[in-house]
C-alpha cells in the first residue's frame, strides 16, 4: 500500500504549495463572480435600452442610417446607393443580393460593420428599428402601409414567419398595421430636433428615382454627376433587379421554390386586401398616413 510520506523539511514548501492553489482559487473565483456580475449588468442594460442592440458596435458621427418599416423598398435604394458609391470610388463592382452587405450593411446582420468606400468614406447602414436615440442621421423611407401590408404578408408566409391570412396580419399587433403605426409615430414624435431627419416616399422614389437619388446625396453635400445617377438607376430597375435575385438565389437550398424578394413594387393593396380590410387600416393609421400625405378612402368599395 501506498503511503505519503512528507519530511518535515518538505513540509513548509507543502504548505506554501497549497497556500497558494488555495490563493489562485480565490482569485479564480472572485474573478468569475466579476465577470458574472458584469454580464448581468450588460443584459439589463440591453434589455433597459434595446436600442443599443441596433447600433453599430463602433458608431459613428457620420453614419447615416436608411429607416424603414419592413418592406417599404429599403432594399432597392441599398441597390442605388450602393451603385453610386462604387462608381464614385472607382470600384468595378456590381452590388449582388449575395453581397449587399458589404456595401451597405444590414445592423441587424450584425453590430460589426464594415469599413466606408472611399466615397462617401463614411457607411449608409440599413435597418427597420423602431426610433433610436443614438442615430445622428437619419433617411426614413415610408411606403402607403395598404402596400406594405400586402408585400409583407407574402414576405413573411413564404419564409414561414406567418402563417395566417393577410386579413389576420393586418391586425396582428407585431406585424400589421398597428405595428406600422407605431414604428412610424416613433420617429415623428421622437426624434430630436437636432437629428438630421429626412422622410422619402418609396412611391416618388418609383416616380423620379434619379431625382430623389440625387437629392439623398444633396443632402449630404454632394453633387452627383448625372451619367453616375442614370448608370445606378439603370443597373437598379425591376427586370435587372430580378435577374441579380434569380441568379443569387439559384442554389440557395434554404428558400422556398417559389419564394421572390422583389415583387410587382407597385400598388396591389387594391387587388389583395377588401374593401374590409382597408377601412380598418385607415381607421388606424388615417392619421398618420395623411402626415405622410397618403389619401384615404375609408367608403371606397
Amino acid at each position: 500500500m501506498l503511503r505519503l510520506i512528507i519530511y518535515p523539511k518538505n513540509q513548509l514548501g507543502i504548505l506554501k504549495l497549497l497556500k497558494g492553489f488555495s490563493f489562485v482559487a480565490d482569485k479564480f473565483k472572485k474573478i468569475k463572480a466579476t465577470s458574472n456580475a458584469f454580464c448581468r449588468g450588460l443584459r439589463r442594460r440591453l434589455r433597459d435600452q434595446p436600442h443599443l442592440l441596433t447600433t453599430p458596435s463602433t458608431p459613428r458621427i457620420d453614419d447615416t442610417f436608411l429607416v424603414e418599416f419592413p418592406k417599404s423598398g429599403i432594399t432597392w435604394l441599398t441597390f442605388l446607393i450602393a451603385s453610386v458609391n462604387l462608381q464614385k470610388s472607382g470600384i468595378d463592382r456590381q452590388p449582388t443580393f449575395f453581397a449587399i452587405n458589404d456595401l451597405v450593411p444590414d445592423i441587424h446582420t450584425s453590430r460589426h460593420l464594415p469599413k466606408p468606400l472611399p466615397f462617401p468614406g463614411h457607411r449608409f447602414i440599413k435597418s427597420h428599428a423602431p426610433h433610436n436615440p443614438l442615430y445622428s442621421k437619419v433617411i426614413y423611407l415610408v411606403r402607403d402601409p395598404r402596400d406594405v401590408m400586402a408585400s409583407y404578408h407574402a414576405f413573411a408566409t413564404k419564409l414561414g414567419w406567418y402563417q395566417g391570412s393577410l386579413s389576420d396580419m393586418i391586425r396582428d399587433q407585431h406585424f400589421g398595421i398597428e405595428a406600422w403605426v407605431n414604428h412610424a409615430q416613433s420617429w415623428l414624435t421622437q426624434t430630436r430636433p437636432s437629428v438630421s431627419f429626412n422622410v422619402i416616399r418609396y412611391e416618388d422614389l418609383r416616380s423620379d428615382t434619379a431625382g430623389v437619388l440625387k437629392h439623398i446625396y444633396a443632402l449630404l453635400g454632394f453633387t452627383i454627376e448625372p451619367e453616375v445617377i442614370h448608370t445606378a438607376v439603370e443597373s437598379s430597375s425591376f427586370s435587372k433587379m430580378k435577374a441579380n435575385e434569380d441568379f443569387c438565389t439559384d442554389r440557395n437550398l434554404t428558400l422556398p421554390s417559389d419564394f421572390t424578394f422583389v415583387r410587382k413594387g407597385g400598388n396591389s393593396h387594391k387587388e389583395e386586401i377588401s374593401a374590409e380590410d382597408l377601412g380598418y387600416i385607415e381607421q388606424l393609421a388615417g392619421e398618420t398616413m395623411k402626415v405622410f400625405g397618403y389619401e384615404c378612402h375609408p367608403n371606397e368599395e
